[in-house]
């Protein structure tokens, strides 16, 4: 299953999006994301949590960490 996470879906007014692998390299793009553009430095792990509230299945993501 991929990823198709858009910003806009997080709060933010803006249409910058990523559409690929369930992978931590995605989650570290829009972790980046949100804290070059928008100020903002959260962890990995509350971007996890953030896309797992939206229904995604992160468990081959969590793998990944360890």
């Amino acid at each position: 299953m991929g990823l198709k996470l858009r910003c806009e879906e997080y709060g933010f007014e803006c249409t910058f999006g990523i559409d690929d692998e369930e992978t931590l390299d995605s989650i570290k793009i829009l972790r980046d994301h949100f804290d070059n553009v928008h100020g903002i430095d959260y962890t990995i792990e509350t971007v996890l949590q953030m896309i797992g509230n939206r229904g995604y299945s992160l468990k081959s993501i969590k793998q990944q960490q360890q």
